[in-house]
C-alpha cells in the first residue's frame, strides 16, 4: 500500500507529505473525518513514510523494508496503535495502573529503537474519556522530541479543546459516490451497480463502502429491509411498534464465523448492523425523494425496486420525505450515543411512516 491507496484525499496527502519534505513534522496531529474516510489508514502509510528506509521522491513509504512491513503487521516497537476497551480509550491502556502494568504510554521517555521516531497512533480520539484525556493532555504538552502523536476523531469537536489546541489539524473529506464505486468494483470485484448501492450506504467513505462489500450477510439483509421499507409505506401509525420490532430483528448481526473475532469492530455488532440498516433505510428515501422530485425516470440506488419506489413515493407528501430522511440522519447520531434502541426504533417508525396526503 502506498498513499495512492487512498482516495479522494489529495488535499490531506499532499499536506502530509510537504510536512515531511520540509522536514517540519508537528509532534501531535489530529486527523478528522467521517468513518470510513480514510483517517487511520492515513495514518499507517504517514507514520511508515516517517520510519521508512527507503522512501520515494515524492515522499511514500517504500512498503517492503524492514520499517514498512513491521508497521503493517503492527509489529514495529516504536509504532503502537491504541484502540478503544469496549466504548471508551481508558487511561489504563495509556499509563500503568493495578491489574494493568503495560500502558501504552510508557515507552514515551524511551528513545526509538528501530525508527528515527516514536509514533502513538490513537486510533478513535473520540472515546477518551476524562480521566484519559486529562492524561495524554499532559503527554502532549511537552513530548520528547523523538515522539509524534496521531489522534483520529470524526470532527474537531469530538475531542477536548485543550487536546485540539496542541494538535495539527488535517481534514478527511467524504468522497463522491460515483469515485468509491470504482474503487469498489476495482477492489472487490462486483458489478459497477452493486458498487454503486454500496457506496451510497457509505456516507462518503470509501473504507465502509469496501467492508460493506465484504459482508455477505448485506445482501440478505437488504432485501428483508427493503421489503420492511415498502410495509412502512403502507402502514398506518398505529402500526410502529410491530415494525420497529421487525427492523430490530432484521438488524441483529449474523453469528460469528468461526476463527472470527465476535467484537471485531463496529460492523460485527448489534449497534453496527442497526446503524447499516438505517443506511439501507436512508438510501430508500432518497430513492423516494428522487422520484418525487425528478419523476419516473429518476437515476435509482434501488433500481430493482423501481416499481415499489414509485408506488411507496406516491404515498408520501413531498415534505414528509424530506423531513424523513433527516429523521434517520439524527437517529443515527443518537445510536453512536447509546440511546435505547427500542424506545428509539419505535419513535422511528411513528415519523417513517405515511401522514395523510
Amino acid at each position: 500500500m502506498s498513499f495512492s491507496s487512498l482516495i479522494g484525499q489529495d488535499t490531506a496527502i499532499a499536506a502530509l507529505k510537504a510536512a515531511i519534505n520540509r522536514d517540519a513534522v508537528p509532534q501531535a496531529y489530529l486527523f478528522v473525518g467521517s468513518e470510513g474516510v480514510g483517517k487511520t489508514t492515513a495514518a499507517i502509510e504517514f507514520s511508515k513514510a516517517l520510519c521508512c528506509k527507503r522512501p520515494s521522491p515524492d515522499g511514500d513509504p517504500c512498503d517492503s523494508c524492514v520499517n514498512c512491513n513491521r508497521i503493517n503487521a503492527n509489529e514495529h516497537p516504536d509504532f503502537t496503535r491504541i484502540a478503544p476497551e469496549g466504548d471508551f480509550t481508558r487511561i489504563w491502556q495509556l499509563w500503568s495502573r493495578s491489574g494493568h502494568p503495560t500502558g501504552a504510554l510508557e515507552t514515551l521517555s524511551f528513545a526509538p529503537v528501530a525508527a528515527p521516531r516514536r509514533i502513538y497512533l490513537l486510533e478513535r480520539a473520540e472515546t477518551l474519556n476524562d480521566e484519559s484525556a486529562n492524561s495524554l493532555l499532559k503527554a502532549l504538552e511537552e513530548p520528547p522530541r523523538y515522539v509524534n502523536f496521531i489522534l483520529c476523531a470524526p470532527s474537531p469537536s469530538a475531542v477536548l479543546p485543550t487536546i485540539l489546541s496542541r494538535c495539527q489539524m488535517v481534514r478527511f473529506r467524504q468522497v463522491p459516490a460515483e469515485a468509491i464505486a470504482r474503487t469498489v468494483a476495482e477492489r472487490k470485484g462486483v458489478s459497477l451497480a452493486e458498487a454503486r448501492m454500496l457506496a451510497a450506504y457509505s456516507e462518503g467513505g470509501p473504507g465502509r463502502a469496501i467492508r460493506l462489500a465484504d459482508a455477505t450477510e448485506l445482501r440478505d439483509q437488504r432485501a428483508s429491509l427493503l421489503d420492511l421499507a415498502e410495509k412502512i409505506a403502507r402502514s398506518p401509525g398505529i402500526a410502529a411498534f410491530r415494525l420497529a420490532e421487525e427492523l430490530r430483528n432484521g438488524a441483529k448481526p449474523a453469528k460469528p464465523k468461526k476463527g472470527e473475532d465476535a467484537d471485531a469492530g463496529e460492523e460485527k455488532s448489534g449497534r453496527g448492523d442497526l446503524a447499516r440498516s438505517l443506511d439501507v433505510l436512508s438510501a430508500w428515501y432518497s430513492d423516494l425523494l428522487a422520484i418525487s422530485l425528478r419523476g419516473g425516470d429518476a437515476p435509482l440506488i434501488h433500481e430493482d425496486r423501481r416499481t415499489a419506489i414509485q408506488s411507496a413515493a406516491s404515498r408520501y407528501r413531498l415534505e414528509q420525505l424530506t423531513e424523513n430522511a433527516e429523521t434517520l440522519a439524527k437517529f443515527r447520531r443518537y445510536l453512536t450515543r447509546n440511546a435505547n434502541a427500542q424506545l428509539a426504533t419505535e419513535a422511528l417508525m411513528l415519523k417513517l411512516t405515511p401522514k395523510k396526503v
